[in-house]
């Protein structure tokens, strides 16, 4: 099992959210390394990812999925935490895959090119 750590990075009343190369809106989430606690892997994977500082509010919880890689079923458990934009300008990592970055809100989300999981998170941030 893999484990990850990620943000749900709130500027105000809008989400950050990333674009990946299939056209997938996605949180910003990444791998926990060796001696690294999860909360100190999502704010730096947020950071590496997105180019924004932010501070842990509070821990949303666990998604739990499984893919395929090289034909090798994985499952990846993702702890999610809600954190706040503390400064830095949105800058998707292009080496990461991604290939866009902005911020939504509730009501201008993409819901449609959204993880069904991811969604939920968001809504979760947001109070729903």
């Amino acid at each position: 099992m893999i484990i990850s750590a990620g943000g749900v990075v709130i500027n105000e009343t809008k989400v950050l959210l990333l674009l990946n190369s299939q056209g997938r809106w996605v949180l910003p989430k990444g791998h926990v390394e060796e001696n690294e606690s999860l909360r100190s892997a999502a704010i730096r994977e947020v950071r590496e990812e997105t180019g924004i500082e932010a501070r842990i509010q509070k821990k949303l919880g666990w998604i739990e999925y499984s893919y395929y890689h090289q034909g090798k079923k994985q499952i990846k458990k993702v702890l999610w935490f809600k954190m706040r934009q503390l400064g830095g300008e949105p800058n998707p990592l292009r080496d990461e895959g991604f290939v866009g970055v902005s911020y939504f809100s509730l009501e201008e989300l993409p819901e449609e090119h959204m993880h069904e999981d991811e969604l939920l998170m968001v809504k979760k941030a947001f109070g729903g």
